[in-house]
């Protein structure tokens, strides 16, 4: 019997070892839905099987001129779809633009910072909390512009006006109590120059999740900075360690990346998506707990999984590895002793999450 106890004892042990570094992560998609709206159960659906594989993780642009919290649809499409409840976590990418281009000004910075849509701020914090499941929030994502690009984003390049929004936003849904609401930031994944991005860092205290924002573009035209065909290192690596190396400006924060994907032209997407998977467990990346594939044709440029027959099954084979979860599963640890004897060791690692094929 004391030799049963002790092993029991090392196995809690290292099992509470293990909730320090990640050691999964969760599968996520932008499903390619139209904008102004959240994802029909059909398009959550067409993705799953394709994947072959559930989403954890269910990725959702919003703008704020789309309006209120789309609950209703949100209800329909992400939470429940095909009779069983995916119990599936919300990714809200919530843009202050009317998607108007790099000049829009109907929710200028300024506004914000001044009240001017406190109302707006304030529902939606109350509408995010009576979802009760938890909510990544990425706000004003990508916010440092590109050299010789014009600004797609009107909150780009403001780095003292975009930390007091940010701030500002973070307050009211403190006020409103929402707290299944986690903030991430997510600039792109160039520049990564410490000194430049930490100048757009909210700070620690309102920061939940770390996010990389990156593509493999894989055409002419790009500049010296971003190579023609560039491969998952080539994109997220610098940035990726300039938050892990900086502790005590970002933080010990989870890593997620937000949003990435690859084309077809100038390489072999197949090979892409075999690397990337590859080198996110590899154990270099142990920071990264969640990733967002954009799965969409955009603009001419196919990011979607299923561009080529190759492309699919390359990622049909990375997703088969446990190493990527789904659905989450109690926490909990369990152990239940019975008559002086073993009658079972039932346990689960605070960050372990079911597999669901």
């Amino acid at each position: 019997m004391k030799k049963i106890s002790v092993l029991i004892s090392v196995i809690i042990l290292v099992l509470a070892s293990k909730t320090n570094a990640a050691d999964y992560c969760e599968i996520g998609a932008f499903v390619g839905n139209e904008d102004h709206r959240a994802p029909y159960a059909s398009e959550v659906t067409a993705f799953e099987e394709l994947a072959g594989r559930h989403l954890n993780t269910i990725m959702v642009y919003w703008a704020w001129n789309d309006g209120d919290f789309p609950a209703v649809g949100l209800n329909n499409g992400v939470r429940y779809h095909d009779g069983y409840d995916t119990k599936t976590v919300l990714q809200l990418t919530w843009e202050p633009w009317s998607r108007l281009g790099g000049d829009d000004s109907t929710y200028s910075l300024a506004d914000i910072i001044n009240g001017v849509h406190d109302t707006y701020i304030a529902q939606f914090a109350q509408d995010c909390k009576s979802w009760r499941d938890p909510i990544h929030l990425r706000f004003m994502h990508e916010m440092i512009g590109i050299e010789g690009c014009d600004n797609w984003y009107p909150w780009q390049d403001k780095p003292a006006d975009y930390i007091e929004t940010f701030n500002h936003v973070c307050r009211i849904f403190k006020d409103q109590a929402a707290d299944n609401v986690k903030f991430v930031w997510a600039p792109n994944s160039y520049p990564f120059d410490v000194e430049v991005i930490k100048e757009y860092f909210p700070g620690k205290e309102n920061v939940d999740w770390l996010g990389l924002c990156g593509h493999n573009a894989g055409e002419p035209g790009n500049g010296p900075e971003w190579p023609n065909w560039a491969w998952f290192d080539d994109i997220f690596w610098p940035l990726y360690h300039a938050y892990i190396d900086n502790p005590d400006i970002f933080g010990d924060k989870p890593v997620m990346l937000s949003e990435f994907s690859s084309v077809g032209i100038g390489g072999d997407k197949a090979a892409w998506i075999i690397d990337a998977f590859e080198r996110i467990k590899s154990g270099d990346y142990s920071k990264i707990e969640a990733f967002y594939w954009f799965n969409t044709d955009k603009d001419g440029q196919d990011w979607r999984i299923n561009s080529s027959p190759e492309s699919l099954a390359a990622f049909q084979l990375a997703m088969t590895d446990s190493y990527y979860t789904s659905h989450p599963i109690p926490e909990p640890a369990t152990i239940l002793l019975l008559g002086g004897g073993l009658l079972s060791l039932c346990f689960v690692c605070k960050k372990r999450q079911k597999t669901i094929s």
